[in-house]
């Protein structure tokens, strides 16, 4: 006997079991309702939703699936997440390529971890306050100008702000848990705020408007280093930096051959310590 199926425009799709997880895989059939899932009452025990590809605008009915932990929305025509709210045991939910603008509707959602929405029309922060339990947030190529109401989120590791509008580096005092910390292509003229992250192990901050190197003294756990591609002159401010292993130079006016990436620990090190001596 099957796990179950549903058909959708009278072609049958299977639930499978991967990895201990009742899944359902839709992808690439014109679905604009989760009506089109036909007989999608008989499998309420699903762990596992993969509707990318489609024409969702509305994700009204989803609440007939109250076990799903993962979520897979990539490239529909969602605008807004009204009708989530439901769905208390989600963990993770993927909804890059959308036109979502806010996210208002998920604030119950307080198991989630992962959030990923790149390529959307987001505009800041509100409605994730509830979300403690976040780990990852991906908010890649959206439209964020400014980093605020992210206080709540302290057992963040993740986030990913690269190619918004942001132009200072602020609201990230409170997130001491980062590791990874994304706000390359950005236009980003001043490296400060980043002082009680000393967790951060990888930080990119490559295409700005970064002028000079400072600010990052006590992150003295960062490994990995993206610089390239600003307005930097000069080096320095790495000095306390002992654990870096990856450092990322090119394409700044500083005086020498810097567009080749500086890279391994022993390399780096003793390239500051030169440079420093000079």
């Amino acid at each position: 006997m099957g796990l179950g199926s549903v058909k959708v425009h009278g072609k049958k799709f299977n639930i499978k079991e991967e990895m201990g997880m009742l899944r359902l895989v839709v992808n690439n059939m014109d679905i604009e309702d989760i009506s089109d899932l036909k007989g999608r009452e008989k499998i309420k025990k699903l762990d596992g939703l993969d509707l990318s590809n489609n024409s969702l605008s509305s994700l009204k009915g989803l609440e007939i699936f109250p076990n799903l932990k993962q979520l897979f929305l990539n490239n529909n025509q969602l605008t807004d997440l009204e009708g989530l709210n439901s769905l208390k045991n989600l963990d993770r939910i993927f909804l890059s390529g959308n036109q979502i603008t806010e996210f208002k509707g998920i604030d119950k959602l307080i198991n989630l971890q992962w959030i990923a929405a790149p390529k959307n029309k987001i505009i800041d922060f509100k409605g994730l306050d509830t979300l403690t339990n976040l780990i990852q947030l991906d908010l890649e190529e959206n439209l964020i100008t400014e980093i605020m109401d992210l206080d709540t989120l302290i057992n963040l590791q993740v986030l990913t702000l690269c190619r918004n509008q942001i132009t200072e580096i602020n609201g990230l005092d409170k997130l001491t848990q980062l590791h990874m910390l994304l706000l390359d292509h950005n236009s980003i003229a001043e490296i400060k705020g980043l002082e009680p992250l000393t967790s951060l192990e990888t930080l990119y901050l490559n295409n700005n408007q970064l002028t000079e190197i400072r600010g990052l003294e006590t992150l003295t756990n960062l490994e990995t280093l993206y610089l390239d591609t600003n307005q930097i002159t000069a080096i320095k401010g790495l000095g306390q930096l002992g654990r870096l292993k990856l450092l990322y130079l090119g394409f700044n006016p500083i005086e020498g051959d810097f567009n080749k990436d500086i890279m391994g620990v022993e390399e780096v090190q003793e390239f500051l310590k030169d440079y420093m001596q000079k």
